[in-house]
């Protein structure tokens, strides 16, 4: 059930800290994604990055790498991962390949996009929309930000800050007066009856500094739980990770790279639904950067160093069942897909269809049950990162840090898998979009949530 994998550090090793990006934009004309429709890119508003982050005290080591991506599919991370392991000696279970399902990013990968694909291939012969091997892209473009990073590791320091951020973020789910739950109802609805459940307006940044007396910045990484689902349109963008990163090298320096990490945010957006008025597009990318980073610089002045950083890192997976799904099945549901246009199907019925394919996979790859890989990285005593698959709600976040040994937990979502939701047990119970997403069978939040409390444990020192 479990693969649990330790290696403590000797605390009074020097901490090493390297940090590096790679452009993966894809060229202009690729599919975007975001949807269950086939939107051709127009241009880009931001260039895509994968940002990676090393961290290495004695044996112990670990290597971080975050893309502007909707997701990052097991296979193509498994493929980086293992290679990043016999480049640099980092463990593969150490490896953290992650999004921040930054939704102006490309289609490359699934259902949808094998349907657009095969489409153009027979329509031209070729596919005009997928003009270079994006996912070979993509595995190379990890690869090199990692090693990078780790030729460049240099004695470090830590410091943290666990600042709040109230007002920009909201659940998405409410209570509607018929006794339904609804995901974004729509501002001003006057069926509204109250959210369906908690925001987390905790917002963690670690600064990584050169450890000589000049102590300049290397990275930041930011954690919120907030979709990464503001811009809109055709072009692609980083969102407004970008917008924060460009204001912390104006503050930090120029070389700086600032890592988003997107927290618990399953049910979590940035729509408030009492404002009608509320900005769109571009100017509300730039305000919500521009927020993030006012709250971080007035808070930043307020970081407590790791005196004694203890790097250590814990692999864990759990099983989740789910319910298998047939040929036929699968067959109908890609025909849905594929001819959602002229069918005309409720939004809901090509939600199950998406899942269905998920399903029909993994019934060919596993036994009824799907691997759920959690990562927990000791950063000292009191602080530590945890990394989990998929879109997660945010209750299943705040419970991992209420219930953590270590005073400063930092949940990460949307590392080594795809962007389905992970809902709790009563949110199944009560429906609406993020559920039918789900192909595990109610009850996998909590086995996610099992299994990140387990190693926290095994991670706390002894």
């Amino acid at each position: 059930l479990a693969s649990l994998v330790a290696h403590p550090a000797l605390s009074a090793e020097p901490l090493l800290v390297g940090a590096a990006q790679v452009d993966i934009t894809p060229p202009v004309g690729f599919r975007t994604g975001g949807g269950y429709g086939e939107v051709i890119s127009t241009g880009v508003e931001d260039p895509l990055l994968a940002k990676a982050l090393v961290l290495q005290q004695g044996d112990c080591s670990a290597a971080i790498v975050i893309s502007d991506l909707l997701s990052v599919p097991p296979d193509l991370s498994r493929r980086a991962r293992d290679e990043v392991s016999k480049k640099t000696g980092v463990p593969v279970d150490h490896v953290v390949v992650a999004a921040t399902h930054n939704h102006g990013s490309p289609e490359y990968w699934g259902s949808l996009r094998d349907i657009a694909h095969q489409a153009a291939k027979e329509a031209h012969g070729h596919d005009p929309h997928e003009m270079i091997d994006y996912q070979g892209k993509l595995v190379d473009a990890w690869i090199t930000a990692i090693v990078t990073a780790f030729d460049t590791r240099q004695p470090a320091t830590i410091e943290i800050v666990v600042a709040r951020q109230p007002g920009l973020a909201f659940n998405r789910r409410f209570h509607m007066k018929d006794g339904s739950v609804r995901f974004n109802p729509g501002a001003g609805n006057p069926n509204i009856v109250r959210p369906a459940g908690p925001v987390d307006t905790e917002l963690p940044v670690l600064l990584f500094r050169q450890a000589d007396q000049g102590r300049s910045p290397i990275a930041t990484m930011t954690t919120f739980a907030m979709h990464t689902a503001v811009h809109g349109g055709t072009t692609f963008s980083g969102d407004f990770p970008a917008v924060l990163q460009t204001r912390l090298q104006e503050t930090l320096g120029e070389n700086v790279i600032s890592l988003f990490a997107e927290g618990t945010a399953g049910d979590i957006n940035h729509i408030d639904v009492t404002r009608r008025n509320q900005l769109r597009g571009r100017s509300e990318v730039v305000r919500i950067g521009e927020t993030l980073f006012a709250t971080i610089s007035t808070w930043l002045g307020n970081t407590q160093s790791l005196q004694s950083p203890d790097l250590a890192v814990v692999s864990k997976t759990a099983l989740a069942p789910f319910k298998p799904v047939s040929p036929l099945r699968y067959r109908e549901a890609m025909h849905q897909l594929r001819e959602q246009q002229s069918l005309g199907l409720p939004f809901l019925t090509l939600v199950a269809a998406w899942r269905d394919c998920h399903r029909y996979r993994y019934s060919q790859l596993y036994d009824g049950k799907k691997p759920l890989e959690v990562q927990a990285i000791r950063l000292d005593v009191d602080t530590a990162l945890v990394f989990l698959p998929h879109e997660v709600f945010v209750e299943i976040g705040m419970a991992i840090k209420e219930t953590s040994p270590f005073p400063n937990t930092i949940v990460i979502s949307l590392a080594n898998d795809i962007d389905y939701y992970i809902p709790t047990q009563r949110a199944f119970e009560e429906g609406s979009y993020e559920v039918t997403t789900c192909p595990l069978d109610p009850g996998c939040g909590e086995i996610l949530l099992d299994a990140a409390r387990a190693a926290l444990l095994a991670v706390r020192p002894q």
